[in-house]
């Protein structure tokens, strides 16, 4: 078994444009490293954003703390707080930002699909 560290301690700013006062500490392996599936804890400070970009692969942002704003394609930003995730299609543009604070849990792979109930 290996232990991996995603707390406070462990969170890096990655040199982004696209992040704004957020940390993120990595779970997985990069994409760009030759990893199938890709998973980082973001924390999105007060007033933090993750910057409108298109999603490079299916990606799914699961809030586990605190809330905030997402959008897709059409810009149109729908509330979302701990408990919900948001989905985006490799390609969608979209955002995330939050009022007073955030963390989720965000997965990137190639044949990504959200559960859906029947």
């Amino acid at each position: 078994m290996l232990l991996v560290d995603f707390g406070p301690g462990a969170a890096r700013v990655p040199p982004n444009d696209l992040l704004e006062s957020v940390t993120l500490a990595r779970l997985t392996t990069p994409l760009g490293s030759g990893a199938s599936v890709q998973a980082a804890y973001f924390r999105l400070a007060s007033g933090g954003r993750i910057v409108r970009h298109p999603a490079t692969v299916p990606q799914i942002l699961a809030v586990v703390a605190g809330s905030g704003w997402v959008s897709g394609a059409d810009g149109r930003e729908e509330r979302i707080e701990a408990g919900r995730a948001a989905f985006w299609e490799a390609g969608e543009s979209h955002e995330t930002r939050s009022d007073d604070g955030l963390e989720a849990i965000v997965i990137e792979a190639e044949g990504l699909r959200p559960f859906t109930a029947r």
